[in-house]
Protein backbone atom coordinates (compact mmCIF):
# COMPACT_ATOMS: atom_id res chain seq x y z
CA UNK A 1 0.00 0.00 0.00
CA UNK A 2 1.16 3.35 -0.44
CA UNK A 3 1.99 5.70 2.57
CA UNK A 4 -0.79 8.69 2.57
CA UNK A 5 0.30 11.97 3.60
CA UNK A 6 -1.45 13.23 6.92
CA UNK A 7 -2.40 16.84 6.65
CA UNK A 8 -2.18 19.14 10.06
CA UNK A 9 -4.80 21.32 11.23
CA UNK A 10 -1.89 24.39 10.37
CA UNK A 11 -2.24 23.00 6.85
CA UNK A 12 -5.65 23.38 6.29
CA UNK A 13 -5.59 26.80 7.84
CA UNK A 14 -3.38 28.00 4.85
CA UNK A 15 -4.95 25.97 2.41
CA UNK A 16 -8.23 27.46 3.58
CA UNK A 17 -6.86 30.74 3.39
CA UNK A 18 -5.75 30.68 -0.06
CA UNK A 19 -8.41 28.86 -1.56
CA UNK A 20 -11.20 30.86 0.52
CA UNK A 21 -10.20 34.58 -1.52
CA UNK A 22 -11.19 33.03 -4.77
CA UNK A 23 -14.87 31.28 -3.15
CA UNK A 24 -15.71 34.03 -0.82
CA UNK A 25 -15.87 37.89 -0.75
CA UNK A 26 -15.80 39.97 2.69
CA UNK A 27 -18.22 42.47 0.70
CA UNK A 28 -20.76 40.15 -0.85
CA UNK A 29 -23.66 40.80 1.66
CA UNK A 30 -25.39 43.89 0.17
CA UNK A 31 -25.20 45.26 4.11
CA UNK A 32 -21.61 45.35 3.62
CA UNK A 33 -20.04 48.44 2.29
CA UNK A 34 -16.42 49.05 1.18
CA UNK A 35 -16.92 52.83 2.14
CA UNK A 36 -15.13 53.31 5.48
CA UNK A 37 -16.89 54.91 8.89
CA UNK A 38 -16.26 59.01 9.29
CA UNK A 39 -14.03 58.47 12.69
CA UNK A 40 -15.45 60.36 15.71
CA UNK A 41 -15.26 63.67 15.98
CA UNK A 42 -16.65 66.47 18.58
CA UNK A 43 -18.61 68.47 15.47
CA UNK A 44 -20.96 66.35 14.73
CA UNK A 45 -24.56 65.79 15.92
CA UNK A 46 -23.97 64.68 19.50
CA UNK A 47 -27.28 62.02 19.35
CA UNK A 48 -25.33 60.24 16.13
CA UNK A 49 -21.81 60.55 17.79
CA UNK A 50 -23.77 58.99 21.11
CA UNK A 51 -21.37 62.24 23.00
CA UNK A 52 -21.84 61.42 26.32
CA UNK A 53 -19.90 64.55 28.11
CA UNK A 54 -20.39 68.32 27.66
CA UNK A 55 -17.65 70.95 27.89
CA UNK A 56 -19.07 74.74 28.12
CA UNK A 57 -16.14 77.33 27.88
CA UNK A 58 -17.01 80.65 28.93
CA UNK A 59 -15.33 84.07 28.05
CA UNK A 60 -17.66 86.60 29.47
CA UNK A 61 -20.56 86.57 31.03
CA UNK A 62 -22.65 86.47 28.19
CA UNK A 63 -19.89 84.76 25.75
CA UNK A 64 -20.03 81.14 25.94
CA UNK A 65 -19.11 78.09 23.94
CA UNK A 66 -20.58 74.47 24.16
CA UNK A 67 -18.41 71.56 22.65
CA UNK A 68 -20.08 67.96 22.86
CA UNK A 69 -17.34 65.22 23.21
CA UNK A 70 -16.37 61.82 24.35
CA UNK A 71 -14.79 60.47 27.69
CA UNK A 72 -12.65 57.96 25.77
CA UNK A 73 -11.49 60.45 23.54
CA UNK A 74 -10.54 62.85 26.26
CA UNK A 75 -9.05 60.38 28.67
CA UNK A 76 -7.40 57.43 27.16
CA UNK A 77 -4.34 57.44 24.89
CA UNK A 78 -1.33 59.49 24.05
CA UNK A 79 -2.83 63.09 23.30
CA UNK A 80 -5.33 62.37 25.71
CA UNK A 81 -5.55 64.75 28.68
CA UNK A 82 -5.08 63.85 32.56
CA UNK A 83 -7.03 66.45 33.77
CA UNK A 84 -10.05 65.22 32.03
CA UNK A 85 -8.87 61.73 33.07
CA UNK A 86 -8.92 62.74 36.36
CA UNK A 87 -12.37 64.62 35.80
CA UNK A 88 -14.01 61.71 34.80
CA UNK A 89 -12.88 59.31 37.62
CA UNK A 90 -14.06 61.18 39.94
CA UNK A 91 -17.40 62.03 37.96
CA UNK A 92 -17.87 58.26 38.12
CA UNK A 93 -17.81 57.78 42.05
CA UNK A 94 -20.76 59.81 42.34
CA UNK A 95 -24.10 59.04 41.11
CA UNK A 96 -26.64 62.11 39.35
CA UNK A 97 -23.58 63.91 38.73
CA UNK A 98 -23.66 66.50 36.15
CA UNK A 99 -22.44 65.18 32.72
CA UNK A 100 -21.26 69.00 31.51
CA UNK A 101 -18.04 70.47 33.01
CA UNK A 102 -17.48 74.65 32.94
CA UNK A 103 -14.48 76.03 32.05
CA UNK A 104 -13.79 79.76 32.18
CA UNK A 105 -10.72 81.16 29.62
CA UNK A 106 -9.81 84.43 27.98
CA UNK A 107 -10.42 85.10 24.51
CA UNK A 108 -7.65 83.84 22.77
CA UNK A 109 -7.08 80.76 24.65
CA UNK A 110 -11.50 79.99 24.21
CA UNK A 111 -10.14 80.14 20.46
CA UNK A 112 -7.54 78.34 20.74
CA UNK A 113 -9.49 75.76 22.43
CA UNK A 114 -11.17 73.97 19.54
CA UNK A 115 -7.63 73.14 18.11
CA UNK A 116 -6.73 71.36 21.56
CA UNK A 117 -9.83 69.24 21.11
CA UNK A 118 -8.77 68.29 17.16
CA UNK A 119 -5.62 67.51 18.66
CA UNK A 120 -7.09 64.77 20.81
CA UNK A 121 -9.45 63.73 18.33
CA UNK A 122 -6.75 63.12 15.93
CA UNK A 123 -5.66 59.94 17.21
CA UNK A 124 -3.47 57.48 15.32
CA UNK A 125 -3.51 53.97 16.44
CA UNK A 126 -1.10 52.85 13.38
CA UNK A 127 1.45 54.60 14.93
CA UNK A 128 2.82 54.87 18.37
CA UNK A 129 6.06 56.82 18.15
CA UNK A 130 6.54 60.34 19.01
CA UNK A 131 6.14 61.47 15.88
CA UNK A 132 2.17 60.11 15.84
CA UNK A 133 2.06 63.42 18.31
CA UNK A 134 3.08 65.82 15.71
CA UNK A 135 0.98 64.62 12.49
CA UNK A 136 -2.21 66.32 11.08
CA UNK A 137 -1.38 69.64 12.61
CA UNK A 138 -1.16 71.31 9.47
CA UNK A 139 -2.17 74.89 9.34
CA UNK A 140 -4.10 74.48 12.74
CA UNK A 141 -0.32 75.17 14.75
CA UNK A 142 0.64 79.01 13.63
CA UNK A 143 2.98 81.53 15.56
CA UNK A 144 0.21 83.60 16.53
CA UNK A 145 -1.32 80.60 18.49
CA UNK A 146 1.13 77.99 19.12
CA UNK A 147 2.16 79.72 22.93
CA UNK A 148 -1.51 79.69 23.85
CA UNK A 149 -1.88 75.98 22.73
CA UNK A 150 1.38 75.43 25.08
CA UNK A 151 -0.82 77.02 27.82
CA UNK A 152 -3.57 74.89 27.03
CA UNK A 153 -1.54 71.97 27.16
CA UNK A 154 -0.12 72.73 30.60
CA UNK A 155 -3.57 73.70 31.82
CA UNK A 156 -5.45 70.25 30.94
CA UNK A 157 -2.27 68.39 31.62
CA UNK A 158 -1.97 66.90 28.09
CA UNK A 159 1.66 66.07 27.67
CA UNK A 160 1.04 65.11 23.65
CA UNK A 161 0.24 68.15 22.46
CA UNK A 162 3.06 69.49 24.31
CA UNK A 163 5.20 68.14 22.66
CA UNK A 164 3.67 68.66 19.46
CA UNK A 165 3.85 72.35 20.21
CA UNK A 166 7.03 72.30 21.40
CA UNK A 167 8.37 70.32 18.19
CA UNK A 168 6.42 73.57 16.21
CA UNK A 169 8.09 76.12 17.94
CA UNK A 170 11.56 74.65 17.66
CA UNK A 171 11.34 74.80 14.14
CA UNK A 172 9.39 78.20 13.84
CA UNK A 173 11.73 80.15 16.25
CA UNK A 174 12.90 82.54 13.66
CA UNK A 175 14.76 86.30 13.42
CA UNK A 176 10.73 86.90 12.11
CA UNK A 177 8.77 85.27 15.07
CA UNK A 178 11.63 85.27 17.70
CA UNK A 179 9.85 88.71 19.31
CA UNK A 180 6.40 87.72 18.58
CA UNK A 181 7.27 84.32 20.42
CA UNK A 182 8.88 86.70 23.32
CA UNK A 183 5.93 88.64 23.47
CA UNK A 184 3.55 85.89 23.87
CA UNK A 185 5.43 83.72 26.19
CA UNK A 186 6.25 87.12 28.34
CA UNK A 187 1.88 87.13 29.34
CA UNK A 188 1.31 84.17 29.67
CA UNK A 189 4.57 83.95 32.03
CA UNK A 190 5.99 81.17 30.08
CA UNK A 191 9.43 81.27 31.41
CA UNK A 192 11.40 78.70 29.58
CA UNK A 193 10.03 80.08 26.30
CA UNK A 194 11.09 83.76 27.20
CA UNK A 195 14.54 82.97 27.84
CA UNK A 196 14.78 81.07 25.05
CA UNK A 197 12.97 84.22 22.27
CA UNK A 198 15.17 86.58 24.29
CA UNK A 199 18.06 84.80 24.06
CA UNK A 200 17.83 84.63 20.18
CA UNK A 201 16.90 88.38 20.24
CA UNK A 202 19.98 88.98 21.57
CA UNK A 203 22.39 87.27 19.99
CA UNK A 204 21.17 88.60 16.58
CA UNK A 205 20.10 92.01 17.89
CA UNK A 206 21.81 93.65 14.41
CA UNK A 207 19.96 91.39 11.79
CA UNK A 208 16.20 91.58 13.76
CA UNK A 209 13.11 93.37 12.59
CA UNK A 210 13.82 96.06 14.38
CA UNK A 211 10.23 97.21 14.17
CA UNK A 212 9.11 94.20 15.84
CA UNK A 213 11.06 94.98 18.71
CA UNK A 214 9.55 98.06 19.35
CA UNK A 215 6.33 96.13 19.62
CA UNK A 216 7.83 94.12 22.72
CA UNK A 217 6.41 95.26 26.50
CA UNK A 218 8.66 97.73 28.46
CA UNK A 219 10.27 95.44 30.77
CA UNK A 220 11.33 93.15 28.11
CA UNK A 221 12.59 96.45 25.69
CA UNK A 222 14.32 97.48 28.50
CA UNK A 223 16.23 93.97 29.51
CA UNK A 224 17.11 93.14 25.59
CA UNK A 225 18.57 96.84 25.25
CA UNK A 226 20.55 96.06 28.41
CA UNK A 227 21.25 92.62 27.50
CA UNK A 228 22.51 94.07 23.98
CA UNK A 229 24.97 96.97 25.37
CA UNK A 230 26.83 94.36 27.88
CA UNK A 231 26.98 91.97 25.59
CA UNK A 232 29.03 94.33 23.59
CA UNK A 233 31.13 96.35 26.35
CA UNK A 234 32.16 92.78 27.88
CA UNK A 235 33.37 91.78 24.35
CA UNK A 236 37.38 90.81 23.99
CA UNK A 237 38.08 93.18 21.05
CA UNK A 238 35.95 95.21 19.31
CA UNK A 239 37.08 98.40 16.86
CA UNK A 240 35.35 101.52 17.22
CA UNK A 241 33.33 101.45 13.65
CA UNK A 242 31.20 98.36 15.47
CA UNK A 243 30.64 100.82 18.52
CA UNK A 244 29.44 103.63 16.48
CA UNK A 245 27.69 101.62 14.33
CA UNK A 246 25.69 99.55 17.54
CA UNK A 247 25.22 102.80 19.06
CA UNK A 248 23.42 104.76 15.90
CA UNK A 249 20.98 101.37 15.87
CA UNK A 250 20.58 101.42 19.60
CA UNK A 251 19.51 105.16 19.07
CA UNK A 252 17.34 104.29 16.56
CA UNK A 253 15.38 101.67 18.12
CA UNK A 254 14.97 103.51 21.63
CA UNK A 255 13.73 106.55 19.13
CA UNK A 256 10.81 104.26 17.52
CA UNK A 257 9.74 102.76 20.59
CA UNK A 258 9.50 105.91 22.43
CA UNK A 259 7.21 107.40 19.14
CA UNK A 260 5.40 103.95 18.86
CA UNK A 261 4.52 104.11 23.06
CA UNK A 262 4.48 107.83 24.16
CA UNK A 263 2.43 106.95 27.10
CA UNK A 264 5.33 105.18 28.53
CA UNK A 265 7.94 107.83 28.38
CA UNK A 266 8.94 109.73 31.45
CA UNK A 267 11.95 112.06 32.19
CA UNK A 268 13.08 109.02 34.07
CA UNK A 269 13.08 106.44 31.14
CA UNK A 270 14.16 108.60 28.53
CA UNK A 271 17.71 109.39 30.48
CA UNK A 272 18.01 105.65 31.47
CA UNK A 273 17.50 104.77 27.81
CA UNK A 274 19.48 107.44 26.28
CA UNK A 275 22.52 107.20 28.39
CA UNK A 276 25.86 107.66 27.12
CA UNK A 277 26.63 103.76 28.45
CA UNK A 278 23.92 102.24 26.56
CA UNK A 279 24.27 104.92 23.33
CA UNK A 280 27.40 106.89 22.94
CA UNK A 281 26.37 108.64 20.16
CA UNK A 282 23.25 109.14 18.70
CA UNK A 283 22.17 109.64 15.39
CA UNK A 284 21.01 112.30 13.60
CA UNK A 285 17.40 111.26 12.65
CA UNK A 286 16.71 109.29 16.28
CA UNK A 287 18.38 112.77 17.76
CA UNK A 288 15.61 114.78 16.19
CA UNK A 289 13.13 112.45 17.47
CA UNK A 290 14.62 112.65 20.72
CA UNK A 291 14.56 116.36 20.67
CA UNK A 292 10.77 116.37 19.76
CA UNK A 293 9.83 113.60 22.53
CA UNK A 294 11.78 115.70 25.11
CA UNK A 295 9.55 118.61 24.42
CA UNK A 296 6.41 116.83 24.95
CA UNK A 297 7.75 115.69 28.44
CA UNK A 298 6.22 116.84 31.50
CA UNK A 299 9.33 119.36 32.88
CA UNK A 300 7.08 121.54 35.49
CA UNK A 301 8.25 119.09 38.02
CA UNK A 302 11.63 118.73 37.07
CA UNK A 303 13.87 121.37 39.15
CA UNK A 304 16.79 123.17 37.18
CA UNK A 305 18.99 121.98 39.93
CA UNK A 306 18.45 118.22 40.27
CA UNK A 307 19.99 115.71 38.18
CA UNK A 308 16.76 115.35 36.07
CA UNK A 309 17.36 118.41 34.45
CA UNK A 310 21.38 118.30 34.12
CA UNK A 311 20.52 115.02 32.48
CA UNK A 312 17.95 116.71 30.00
CA UNK A 313 20.74 119.47 29.27
CA UNK A 314 23.23 117.09 28.51
CA UNK A 315 20.94 114.99 26.05
CA UNK A 316 19.87 117.80 24.65
CA UNK A 317 23.22 119.24 24.05
CA UNK A 318 24.12 115.26 22.25
CA UNK A 319 21.36 115.58 20.46
CA UNK A 320 22.04 119.20 18.61
CA UNK A 321 25.42 117.96 18.55
CA UNK A 322 24.64 115.03 16.07
CA UNK A 323 21.84 117.18 14.08
CA UNK A 324 24.46 119.97 13.15
CA UNK A 325 27.30 117.33 12.67
CA UNK A 326 25.41 115.93 9.87
CA UNK A 327 23.35 119.01 8.62
CA UNK A 328 25.65 121.48 9.36
CA UNK A 329 25.22 125.14 11.16
CA UNK A 330 25.20 127.33 8.24
CA UNK A 331 21.54 126.91 8.11
CA UNK A 332 20.73 127.79 11.57
CA UNK A 333 18.66 130.74 12.16
CA UNK A 334 18.75 132.33 15.10
CA UNK A 335 15.29 134.32 14.19
CA UNK A 336 13.13 131.32 13.33
CA UNK A 337 14.58 129.58 16.27
CA UNK A 338 14.03 132.24 19.19
CA UNK A 339 10.24 132.80 17.16
CA UNK A 340 9.69 128.87 18.03
CA UNK A 341 11.12 127.81 21.00
CA UNK A 342 10.95 131.29 22.90
CA UNK A 343 8.60 133.74 21.88
CA UNK A 344 6.15 131.89 19.22
CA UNK A 345 2.88 130.26 19.69
CA UNK A 346 4.34 126.83 20.22
CA UNK A 347 5.92 128.04 23.47
CA UNK A 348 3.59 126.69 26.37
CA UNK A 349 3.63 128.17 29.73
CA UNK A 350 4.67 124.56 31.20
CA UNK A 351 6.98 123.89 29.13
CA UNK A 352 8.89 127.76 28.52
CA UNK A 353 12.08 126.28 30.68
CA UNK A 354 12.12 123.10 28.03
CA UNK A 355 11.76 124.76 24.75
CA UNK A 356 14.58 127.90 26.11
CA UNK A 357 16.69 124.43 26.79
CA UNK A 358 16.54 123.21 23.29
CA UNK A 359 17.22 126.96 21.44
CA UNK A 360 19.82 126.81 23.99
CA UNK A 361 21.55 124.13 23.34
CA UNK A 362 20.82 124.33 19.62
CA UNK A 363 22.50 127.56 19.63
CA UNK A 364 25.49 126.06 20.98
CA UNK A 365 26.08 123.48 19.14
CA UNK A 366 25.94 125.39 15.71
CA UNK A 367 27.93 128.23 17.30
CA UNK A 368 30.90 125.31 18.32
CA UNK A 369 30.45 124.13 15.39
CA UNK A 370 31.00 127.34 13.57
CA UNK A 371 34.21 127.97 15.53
CA UNK A 372 36.26 124.64 14.84
CA UNK A 373 34.94 125.68 11.46
CA UNK A 374 36.68 128.79 11.45
CA UNK A 375 39.39 127.87 13.69
CA UNK A 376 40.08 125.05 11.15
CA UNK A 377 39.95 127.06 8.22
CA UNK A 378 42.32 129.56 9.88
CA UNK A 379 44.58 126.45 10.98
CA UNK A 380 44.30 125.51 7.32
CA UNK A 381 45.59 129.37 6.27
CA UNK A 382 48.13 129.93 8.78
CA UNK A 383 49.66 126.64 7.72
CA UNK A 384 49.33 127.25 3.95
CA UNK A 385 51.50 130.77 4.06
CA UNK A 386 53.91 128.99 6.81
CA UNK A 387 54.32 126.21 3.85
CA UNK A 388 54.85 129.18 0.71
CA UNK A 389 57.34 131.05 3.47
CA UNK A 390 59.29 127.83 3.68
CA UNK A 391 59.42 128.20 -0.40
CA UNK A 392 60.38 131.13 -0.60
CA UNK A 393 63.11 130.81 1.34
CA UNK A 394 63.95 127.95 -0.36
CA UNK A 395 63.95 129.95 -3.35
CA UNK A 396 66.08 132.78 -2.45
CA UNK A 397 68.74 130.45 -1.12
CA UNK A 398 68.69 128.78 -3.98
CA UNK A 399 68.90 132.13 -5.84
CA UNK A 400 71.83 133.10 -3.49
CA UNK A 401 74.12 129.72 -4.70
CA UNK A 402 73.34 130.10 -8.44
CA UNK A 403 74.76 133.82 -7.92
CA UNK A 404 77.91 132.34 -5.81
CA UNK A 405 78.02 129.68 -8.67
CA UNK A 406 77.93 132.31 -11.48
CA UNK A 407 80.97 134.47 -9.53
CA UNK A 408 82.67 131.15 -9.46
CA UNK A 409 82.28 130.16 -12.47
CA UNK A 410 83.36 134.01 -14.32
CA UNK A 411 86.24 133.34 -11.86
CA UNK A 412 87.33 130.42 -13.85
CA UNK A 413 86.58 131.64 -17.37
CA UNK A 414 89.26 134.81 -16.74
CA UNK A 415 91.63 132.35 -15.08
CA UNK A 416 91.10 130.55 -18.26
CA UNK A 417 91.81 133.17 -20.51
CA UNK A 418 94.53 134.16 -18.82
CA UNK A 419 96.12 130.63 -19.48
CA UNK A 420 95.72 130.93 -23.02
CA UNK A 421 97.23 134.32 -23.53
CA UNK A 422 100.11 132.57 -21.66
CA UNK A 423 99.86 129.85 -23.49
CA UNK A 424 100.29 131.64 -26.90
CA UNK A 425 103.04 133.88 -25.72
CA UNK A 426 104.82 131.06 -24.68
CA UNK A 427 104.36 128.92 -27.81
CA UNK A 428 105.75 132.70 -29.71
CA UNK A 429 108.16 132.36 -27.64
CA UNK A 430 109.34 128.78 -28.63
CA UNK A 431 108.86 129.96 -32.11
CA UNK A 432 111.70 132.85 -31.73
CA UNK A 433 113.76 130.42 -30.17
CA UNK A 434 113.67 127.63 -32.79
CA UNK A 435 114.30 130.47 -35.56
CA UNK A 436 117.45 132.08 -33.77
CA UNK A 437 118.93 128.01 -33.13
CA UNK A 438 118.47 127.49 -37.26
CA UNK A 439 119.81 130.77 -37.67
CA UNK A 440 123.13 130.52 -35.13
CA UNK A 441 123.54 126.71 -37.26
CA UNK A 442 123.78 128.34 -40.62
CA UNK A 443 126.27 130.77 -39.76
CA UNK A 444 128.54 127.96 -38.39
CA UNK A 445 128.39 126.45 -41.09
Amino acid sequence: MGRQRSFKLGDLAACGGILGESYFSEYGDDDVSKTEAPPLSWRGDPLKTHSDWTIVVVTSEFDSQTYHVHKSILSVGPRSSKYFANLFLEQGHHYNQSQTTRIELDEQDADSFPLLLDFMYNTQPDIDDDDSLSLIVGDDFTTSNAVSLRHLARVFDCEGLMLAVNKFIQKDLSLKTGPVYLTQAFLYQDERLVESSKRLCIDNFKHIDKRSITKLPLPLFRSIIRAVTDRFNSSVSYHDEEETMLSFQLSEVVCQYFERNPEQVTVDLLLEMTDESIMPQISSEPAIGFTAIARELDSSKVREDSDEWKGLVTLCRRCAKSVVAEYGWKDFNVASALEEYVYGPCRSAEGGEMDSLLFATSFAAALEKAQIDFKSLNTGSSRVKEQVGDLQKDNEDLLMKKKVLKHDVDKYRRELDYTKEELIMLKQELKNMKKKHRMSLNELS
